[in-house]
């Protein structure tokens, strides 16, 4: 993905957002939190840049254009963590690695609601792996559920579908999946 089609994906993200929340207090009785999609923050981009390799360069270039999504009203959730929170995790290698159905070290950069987790595959930077809680020990998650899949081939098609559930949202409040 180049950096341009990330700033029209970020602020294409918005709008859907802001329609996704717009009647949201009458169908739920209650009104939205804080649902953003920020801009890139020029400091995280940089630490985060720092430490590549080991951060695939699809994910350098998403956080040269987004800061954060935080969307805990969309569904049961979703967050893209900034760009600070994934260098020092990694670094700290608090989850670096997959093993089970799938078999990768992997950074991770995105969670919902309920627990689950998304990581890329490093160094390549493909696939994104959809990490069901499970047992993390050591830094490695290990696990048979059939839930632990690929979530999309790539970072650029992850971010297509995360985009598509917010729009389905807004027009069915259905919850989306990814």
């Amino acid at each position: 993905m180049n950096s341009g089609r990330l700033v029209i994906w970020r602020e294409d993200l918005r709008e859907a957002v802001a329609s996704a929340v717009l009647d949201f207090e009458d169908s739920y009785g209650y009104p939205p939190g804080a649902n953003t999609v920020s801009g890139p923050d020029t400091t995280a981009t940089a630490l985060i840049a720092a430490v590549r390799p080991a951060i695939p360069a699809a994910l350098v270039e998403l956080y040269a254009a987004v800061g954060a999504v935080d969307l805990p009203d969309i569904g049961n959730g979703f967050f893209l963590r900034r760009a600070s929170d994934v260098a020092h995790a990694h670094e700290a290698r608090d989850l670096w690695h997959v093993r089970g159905c799938h078999d990768a070290d992997v950074v991770v950069f995105a969670s919902d609601g309920g627990g689950t987790q998304y990581a890329l595959a490093t160094p390549a930077g493909s696939p994104v792996y959809r990490l069901p809680p499970d047992l993390v020990l050591d830094g490695i998650y290990t696990s048979e559920d059939p839930r632990f899949d690929v979530a999309a081939p790539d970072l650029s098609t992850f971010l297509d579908r995360l985009f598509q559930a917010v729009k389905m949202f807004a027009a069915s409040s259905t919850p989306p999946s990814l």
